[in-house]
């Protein structure tokens, strides 16, 4: 408690401070709320006022429209205005009758009067008057006397019917009748004045606001109360349909008063408090200031050098001397170690791909310093190398951001140190790309084979019910000796190569793939070229040939760069042929069917989604072909010549006006319609059909140019020999060469 006693003392000395200034702003907002709320209160106001007198306006507009609608329509009211006789009683019965249901429609009417001009007769729902006799005479008399088509509200006035009856405030309304005939009388309806009052008081909560109605002579609607009585005035409107004035205000209770009179007293109040708060402030840290004063005086009296070396020029201040000492000392600390982390990180990193790439320490010895600082590997020992590969790598970066990539790979990485170390491996692993974790790992004595390939299936399965994702393994063969560990991780990356046959999500030893008898791409060529004629033809064939390309692709382990080579030959073949039919079939191909195999071969790592998407890519493409074939004219007598061509192309007589007979069509219509089918020209199609079957024929046989001449529908063998020549830039003969040396370099492909 001692060695606080000056802390206790510095914060209680500036509390009273705290709370002075707290109260104060206490005391402000609370005004500012309580204002704010006021001018809340003003709007609501100037709202009710304009609500009440459209109610108003509209309870009264209502009655006169309903009025005008009884004129009009009701022949009870008509036929009082239009006979002289007083005495008949049947026809002032229906009047009465019609005025006391207008009463009924209309709970505000208190009273109703006819007044017939001619005769000067008076029917209210009371009794009836000679108009001399009746009370409201003086009011009446006027409304007789001159034309009055505009109905207007009268303003405040009073009303009695009978002289004995006691006089009471009404609002009148008075029109001439019948409607369409003027001068005939009048009929007035009279409203309590006290009526609208308690309409408007309904909508008026008395405890917070008022609203007064004054007619346009300045009179009442309830002369019992004023607006001084009530509390202040804030809002003000004018009826533009009865020129009534509507005030309201809001209801000022005495503590109401009361406090807002205070409001100066308490601002002033606060402004003394708060410079008695500054005053008090300045006394007690000069006061509290005196023992840290006698600390400065001797911190100044230090070596003005190392003050001006620490504070590097800026202001020389007792804190400022002792904040950059420290910060000094541990900006140095800290950088310090940072830099070690950082450079033994990239140290490692960069060593690793010295390994990886073949450049090796010059001697052992150079290697083992750095052995146990950086927790290398020993080359002394049988080492292997195996490379992790994140399958679907680019589904990945679509689902993770690069945040949360950056964080599934470090887990990844410490995931695989951890299981290593879980099993008493020494294992090193860096990052070599992207989508490839390169790891070295310290073959043991026995089993090594087997211990490493535990190790890395239990990474890969933790990898897969943890992280939610799937990694292929490749693995290198041992490295007996450190210099062979560039050789092991070549091997390593071939095996990856094969995820594409073998599949993903597994661990893949280059030994299962190293024996294997692997295929040339250019086996399958024709196989390719057969599909993509059957895709010209519309032949639904083209599903086997595709899956026996498939079978034989698995039969013949490619890697994942024949595997492509193939996909984009069969782009290019399918290409070809598409550009020998019409017009639509070539946008099909380059609007839909080159575009769908392009993203099919980009989004598939194994040959399973490769079969599976490219399949379906084809299939959607045949789909529209037929369905374009299928509603063009003509198109399946056209498609049944083309398969008639191609099984006699070795008809010489093979001709136009041979196939207009054959078929029954005009020769000219069967050109027209065979270019527009197929984008060529009946004789550039026919050329080309015995070119490519003589061509196989060359590669294939042993037969003499005369005879294959013959064959392909040419009586003369010169005339096939140019005609050959002019469409694959070579003669017969030296096609049949050049065929012939292709073979023997294939087979001595294979035999290596």
């Amino acid at each position: 408690m001692g060695r606080k006693a000056w802390f206790y003392r510095q914060l209680l000395s500036y509390m009273p401070v705290f709370f002075i200034v707290i109260s104060f702003v206490f005391f402000v907002f609370f005004q500012m709320l309580g204002e704010q709320s006021r001018q809340g209160a003003i709007q609501a106001n100037e709202m009710m006022i304009q609500q009440a007198m459209r109610s108003v306006d509209n309870s009264l507009k209502a009655i006169d429209q309903m009025l005008v609608q009884e004129l009009l329509f009701n022949p009870d009211m008509s036929e009082f205005f239009n006979h002289e006789d007083q005495d008949n009683v049947y026809l002032n019965m229906q009047a009465l009758k019609a005025m006391k249901q207008f009463k009924v429609s209309n709970p505000l009417v208190d009273s109703m009067v006819l007044v017939r001009a001619e005769d000067e007769f008076v029917l209210s729902t009371s009794s009836t008057f000679k108009l001399q006799d009746y009370a409201d005479y003086s009011f009446l008399r006027p409304y007789l006397s001159q034309a009055n088509s505009e109905a207007k509200w009268s303003g405040v006035r009073d009303f009695h019917e009978f002289s004995f009856n006691n006089a009471s405030k009404v609002l009148t309304l008075v029109r001439e009748a019948p409607f369409v005939t003027h001068g005939k009388g009048i009929i007035t309806i009279n409203i309590k004045a006290d009526a609208i009052h308690q309409m408007i008081l309904s909508m008026v909560n008395p405890e917070v606001s008022f609203i007064h109605v004054l007619d346009a002579a300045g009179y009442a609607m309830n002369a019992s109360t004023s607006a001084s009585e009530d509390g202040e005035m804030v809002s003000r409107a004018v009826s533009p349909y009865t020129n009534w004035v509507y005030e309201g205000g809001l209801t000022r209770g005495k503590m109401a008063d009361f406090v807002s009179q205070l409001y100066n007293v308490w601002f002033m109040v606060g402004l003394l408090m708060c410079a008695a708060g500054i005053v008090w402030i300045i006394w007690v840290t000069r006061r509290n200031y005196k023992p840290i004063e006698a600390i400065v005086s001797r911190i100044q009296k230090y070596s003005q050098s190392k003050t001006s070396s620490l504070l590097h020029g800026s202001k020389q201040d007792e804190f400022a001397f002792i904040e950059s000492a420290l910060e000094s000392i541990l900006e140095q600390s800290n950088s310090f170690q940072q830099q070690h982390r950082e450079d033994l990180h990239l140290r490692k990193a960069y060593l690793f791909q010295q390994l990886m790439e073949g450049q090796y320490p010059s001697s052992l010895e150079q290697w083992n310093v750095q052995h146990d600082v950086m927790g290398l590997p020993d080359l002394s020992k049988p080492l292997t190398v195996q490379v992790i590969e994140i399958d679907k790598y680019t589904l990945f970066c679509d689902q993770y951001l690069q945040q949360d990539q950056y964080l599934m790979k470090f887990a990844l990485k410490s995931a695989v140190q951890e299981i290593a170390a879980g099993q008493g491996a020494v294992i090193w692993t860096e990052w070599i790309s992207a989508s490839k974790l390169g790891v070295i790992t310290e073959a043991r004595e026995q089993n090594a084979e087997q211990q490493m390939v535990a190790l890395f299936e239990h990474a890969r399965l933790w990898t897969e019910e943890y992280l939610k994702l799937t990694i292929t393994i490749g693995i290198g063969e041992i490295a007996e000796r450190y210099t062979d560990i560039t050789e092991s991780y070549e091997q390593a990356l071939t095996a990856l190569k094969y995820k594409m046959i073998l599949g993903e999500n597994r661990i893949i030893h280059y030994t299962q793939v190293t024996g294997e008898e692997r295929g040339h791409a250019f086996d399958f060529l024709n196989l390719i070229r057969s599909m993509a004629q059957s895709f010209r033809l519309v032949n639904g064939d083209w599903q086997a040939k595709y899956d026996t390309l498939i079978h034989n692709i698995e039969q013949n382990m490619l890697d994942r760069d024949g595997v492509v080579s193939l996909a984009d030959y069969m782009m290019y073949s399918l290409g070809r042929e598409m550009s020998c039919m019409a017009k639509e079939f070539q946008d099909l191909w380059i609007q839909e069917g080159q575009p769908a195999l392009r993203r099919a071969l980009q989004s598939s790592e194994t040959l399973e989604q490769l079969e599976h998407s490219y399949g379906e890519a084809l299939s959607s493409l045949f789909k529209s072909m037929s369905a374009l074939m299928q509603g063009r004219n003509h198109a399946d007598a056209i498609l049944k010549i083309r398969l008639f061509m191609e099984q006699n192309s070795s008809n010489p007589d093979l001709s136009l006006h041979y196939l207009s007979e054959r078929f029954d069509i005009n020769w000219k219509t069967l050109s027209k319609l065979f270019r527009e089918e197929t984008g060529q020209k009946f004789v550039d199609y026919l050329i080309e059909l015995r070119m490519n079957h003589a061509r196989k024929l060359l590669q294939e046989t042993l037969l003499p140019v005369q005879d294959i001449a013959t064959e392909v529908g040419y009586s003369n063998a010169i005339s096939f020999g140019r005609m050959f020549k002019k469409m694959t830039g070579m003669s017969p003969g030296d096609y049949r060469e050049q065929a012939a040396s292709d073979t023997r370099t294939t087979g001595a492909d294979r035999s290596i």
